[in-house]
């Protein structure tokens, strides 16, 4: 894997087209999509890797959002057709506490201008054309929002965010505006972190084209460090790798249920591990 940095102004296609490019491998995948305007830790899997997206796109993200009260726009950030709304800017005090009615587990309705797909067709490109359809509303969770900073003055500030996969920052902006009465729009978005993977040991583009990849590649081992380790004694493994669900009490008796980073008796990589009931099975395999 490669915990990339994403500038602004591209797409995460293009940087995963770029990691093909320069790594010379087809196999390769990004682990959530970041907007182009956005910047920030875009984790992409190489080769057998690419099996770990899914898990690794459950994981929190950390964003470092910016806003600007007094504004509306289509696409709910700066990069839309923005208006004034001519109210009056929030208090600094109001914003802080009407942050707070974000944190916990909550219902969202994706905004059109996104890349969910809808029939097929993505719901940026429907708003594009001016249509505008019924989304369903999915849960997301927020563990943590502060205000960053705030001037009063001109409207602009910014707050840190810890928030489940699918949370779309630009919406809660927009929630934001409308619950204190001024209209909001996001001015800027980068993220922190994802499943693990932090801005500070990222990577660009750049640096890539200029140092080769090797430094900067990450194990399979690495990437699931913060899962228990597992070893599977040699008279299951072969049961084990082959996908065989085992139900042997000499297996399971001391594993708690849950996911398991599996190795063989001479500490190789199998994938991943899932003891659920009375039996234990591999969900994952990366061999």
């Amino acid at each position: 894997m490669l915990n990339i940095y994403k500038e602004r102004g591209m797409t995460s296609f293009q940087v995963v087209a770029s990691v093909k490019r320069i790594t010379g491998i087809k196999k390769v995948g990004h682990t959530g999509t970041l907007d182009p305007e956005a910047e920030g830790v875009l984790p992409v899997c190489i080769g057998r890797a690419t099996k770990l997206v899914d898990y690794i796109m459950d994981g929190e993200k950390i964003y470092r959002a910016s806003f600007q009260f007094g504004k509306i726009s289509d696409t709910l950030d700066a990069f839309g057709e923005v208006q004034e709304t001519g109210e009056p800017l929030p208090k600094r005090e109001n914003v802080v506490e009407m942050l707070q009615s974000f944190l916990g587990t909550t219902k969202q309705i994706p905004p059109m201008y996104s890349a969910l797909k809808v029939q097929g067709k993505r719901l940026y490109e429907l708003a594009r054309d001016g249509k505008e359809i019924p989304r369903e509303a999915r849960e997301i969770h927020v563990s943590k929002i502060h205000l960053i900073e705030y001037r009063e003055h001109s409207g602009e500030g910014s707050f840190l965010l810890v928030c489940s996969k699918g949370t779309y920052v630009r919406s809660i902006i927009d929630d934001l505006g409308r619950m204190l009465g001024s209209g909001a729009i996001m001015t800027g978005l980068v993220r922190e972190a994802t499943g693990g993977f932090q801005k500070e040991a990222s990577v660009t583009l750049s640096q890539l084209e200029q140092e080769g990849v090797e430094k900067y590649l990450i194990e399979m081992e690495e990437v699931l460090k913060n899962f228990p380790a597992f070893v599977v004694p040699d008279a299951f493994l072969n049961l084990i790798a082959n996908g065989v669900k085992v139900k042997d009490q000499r297996l399971v008796s001391d594993v708690k249920a849950g996911l398991y980073k599996g190795l063989d008796g001479q500490g190789k990589l199998l994938g991943i591990l899932e003891r659920m009931e009375d039996i234990l099975y591999l969900k994952l395999n990366l061999m």
